[in-house]
């Protein structure tokens, strides 16, 4: 290849990659941008909800070495914790975490969503009201979490949505408008378009890529242009 054919093709390569990673960079841009325009306590609810402290409601409750019994495996460890006001006994061992109704001793049974909305409106502190409560087996992407899980939605102008543990009622996440746009440009800026958390996927390297020959080209094309180039074609441009 001669001399100035090299130069005519780096020259392409460096437009093709500059038009193809220009739109890219615009929404890099653009997402970056927004990202840094809200605070991230503001993105994540943390001013529409607040901790909560459960009591328990009574101590009529079984013996703790008689719930112990009822450990299917190793037992390590227990304790006596309120969920959601009612008392239950968290026995911890090699089969991982079993929850026992304090009062009958019986295996802890998942949430009703009575108890829900009596949760959920403990958590919430907003100005909205709850609109619409669901037990949900295939979570959304915005949850990023397994399933099951309730979700309850609110009516206040941030479009609040509150997922509850679907066992004990614990608060799992709080998803906002403001979150779920913000997620949306995160999946722009580091090119997740699935589960919107990967920083290895093949567009982002590709891009990485593209800009990296963008550079090299460029810096290339610039020091021939003022360094290499006759001085009459130099003189002419």
């Amino acid at each position: 290849m001669s001399r100035r054919n090299f130069w005519k093709y780096l020259t392409r390569v460096h437009k093709w990659a500059g038009l193809i990673l220009g739109v890219q960079i615009v929404l890099w841009f653009a997402s970056g941008l927004f990202m840094a325009l809200f605070p991230i306590d503001d993105v994540r609810g943390s001013h529409l909800v607040e901790k909560v402290s459960w009591s328990l409601t009574d101590v009529d409750i079984i013996p703790i070495e008689i719930a112990m019994t009822t450990y299917e495996g190793k037992l390590t460890g227990a304790t006596l914790t309120s969920i959601a006001g009612e008392p239950a006994y968290a026995l911890i061992g090699d089969q991982g975490t079993q929850l026992i109704n304090a009062r009958t001793g019986e295996a802890w049974k998942p949430m009703v969503e009575g108890s829900i909305r009596i949760a959920a409106a403990r958590y919430y502190k907003g100005d909205g009201q709850i609109t619409h409560i669901k037990r949900l087996t295939e979570a959304p992407i915005e949850y990023r979490r397994p399933p099951p899980v309730w979700q309850v939605q609110f009516d206040d102008r941030a479009k609040t949505r509150l997922y509850l543990d679907a066992e004990t009622a614990e608060l799992r996440a709080v998803r906002t408008r403001l979150w779920r746009v913000y997620d949306f440009m995160w999946m722009l800026h580091i090119m997740d378009y699935k589960s919107r958390t990967n920083f290895n996927t093949w567009w982002l390297r590709l891009s990485a890529f593209l800009a990296l020959l963008f550079a090299i080209s460029g810096v290339f094309l610039v020091a021939h242009r003022v360094f290499l180039r006759p001085r009459k074609l130099r003189a002419i441009s």
